[in-house]
């Protein structure tokens, strides 16, 4: 079968898109240098995204529902609330999140993305603040210290060398434990 003529699952071409962001940067997501590198004709693109603004909102939707819906609902299996930031830890470090530092990178060429990163960021940062209410802080507390652990999570995911995942993770626990002593002994 030439290669030309395969058709990629809307799924795919989100991961994929994820991958060449990764290794290209934004400027390869464009519609004729997806379907160059991934091998297929425009028709495939046109098949699941009306144009590019289109795809690039699907893109974000997905990356949403995946590092944010879905770890945090990973998580919300836990019954304790350190139990379940234990578990976001865990999600977190097990999964490539390597998308993140591009995406954000991206929103400043296309600010658009910026009302996808609000969303996230809000969510992301709520379900940490409720995690801390619950470990005792008020909520004014709960939602400082949200903003201060995921701030500092991500921007270590800017260090040159970068840290691992799991590395930072353990840096940005360091900052709760500061406020939180039941993590202390939770450890």
């Amino acid at each position: 079968m030439n290669k030309k003529n395969q058709q990629l699952s809307k799924i795919q071409w989100l991961e994929k898109a994820l991958e060449q962001l990764i290794a290209l940067g934004p400027q390869h997501l464009r519609i004729a240098n997806l379907c160059q590198n991934f091998e297929v004709t425009k028709g495939s693109f046109y098949h699941h995204f009306k144009n590019r603004d289109d795809f690039v909102h699907t893109l974000m939707q997905y990356w949403y529902e995946q590092t944010t819906v879905n770890f945090i609902a990973q998580a919300n299996t836990q019954s304790s609330p350190l139990e379940k930031l234990q578990k976001l830890d865990q999600v977190i470090a097990s999964n490539n999140i390597e998308a993140e530092i591009h995406i954000r990178a991206w929103s400043l060429t296309e600010t658009f993305i910026i009302k996808h990163l609000e969303k996230i960021d809000t969510q992301r940062q709520a379900f940490l603040a409720s995690c801390y209410q619950e470990l005792g802080l008020n909520p004014e507390q709960a939602t400082d210290l949200a903003a201060i652990s995921y701030a500092q999570f991500l921007g270590l995911l800017h260090i040159k060398p970068q840290p691992d995942v799991t590395q930072c993770l353990k840096l940005s626990a360091l900052i709760a434990q500061q406020f939180l002593p039941v993590i202390q002994q939770g450890d």
